[in-house]
C-alpha cells in the first residue's frame, strides 16, 4: 500500500510537470490553474496555440498544427471557459478558432486539412499534399460525443451539433443540427422564444 501511494506521488508531481510546461509554453503563456489540460496529451508547435483562462482539457487530447505542411502557420485559438472531454484531437493546416463556454464532449475529432486524392497521379496519396480551410465554432456551443468536424466549417453561436454528426457544411447560429452529413433540424425563435422545427 505504501509503495502504490509512492508511486501515485510520483505519477502526479511528473503530470502536473509535463502540464506546467506546455501551459508555460502556448502562445500565450498560462500558469497553473488558470486553465488545465490533463495529461497524457499529445501537443505539438504549443506557440501556435492559445488556451483561455478557465478552460478544461480532459486527458488523451491530442491539438497539432502543421505548419511544415502549409505555408502560413495555423493557428489554434480555444476561448475561455470551454470543457473539452477525453480525447479531443484537433488536426489544424488551417486556423481552428474555437469561441468561449463551448463544450466538447468525448472523442470529438475537429480537422481542418485534409489529403488530395488524384488517382491519376504517380505518387500514392499520402504524398499529394494536402488542402486547407479554417474552422470557426462560435461561443457557447454544444458538441456531441463523437462529432466530426471538416474543413471549411463554421459553426454559429449557440448551436448543439448531435452525437456522431459529421459537419461537412456550416452551421447558422442558434441551430440543431444532426446526422451524417449534419443537417439542422431546429433553429431557436426568439420571437416565441423555443426551437422551432426546419
Amino acid at each position: 500500500m505504501f509503495w502504490i501511494k509512492v508511486m501515485d506521488f510520483v505519477k502526479n508531481m511528473y503530470d502536473r510537470g509535463k502540464e506546467k510546461d506546455l501551459l508555460s509554453h502556448l502562445s500565450e503563456p498560462l500558469k497553473m490553474h488558470e486553465a488545465s489540460i490533463e495529461f497524457p496529451f499529445i501537443v505539438s508547435h504549443p506557440e501556435l496555440i492559445s488556451i483561455g483562462r478557465g478552460t478544461q482539457i480532459l486527458s488523451y487530447a491530442r491539438v497539432q498544427p502543421y505548419p511544415e505542411l502549409v505555408d502560413k502557420p495555423p493557428l489554434v485559438s480555444i476561448g475561455q471557459n470551454c470543457f473539452m472531454g477525453y480525447r479531443t484531437c484537433i488536426l489544424a493546416g488551417a486556423d481552428i478558432t474555437i469561441g468561449n463556454n463551448v463544450l466538447v464532449a468525448s472523442d470529438v475529432t475537429i480537422v481542418s486539412h485534409n489529403h488530395e486524392i488524384n488517382p491519376r497521379e504517380t505518387i500514392p496519396y499520402i504524398r499529394q499534399g494536402i488542402s486547407i480551410s479554417p474552422i470557426e465554432i462560435g461561443d457557447n456551443c454544444w458538441i456531441g460525443d463523437k462529432v466530426m468536424i471538416l474543413p471549411g466549417v463554421k459553426i454559429g453561436r449557440g448551436c448543439v451539433i448531435g452525437a456522431g454528426a459529421v459537419v461537412t457544411k456550416s452551421i447558422p447560429d442558434y441551430s440543431i443540427a444532426v446526422g451524417n452529413p449534419a443537417r439542422v433540424i431546429k433553429q431557436y425563435d426568439f420571437s416565441n422564444e423555443q426551437w422551432s422545427k426546419k
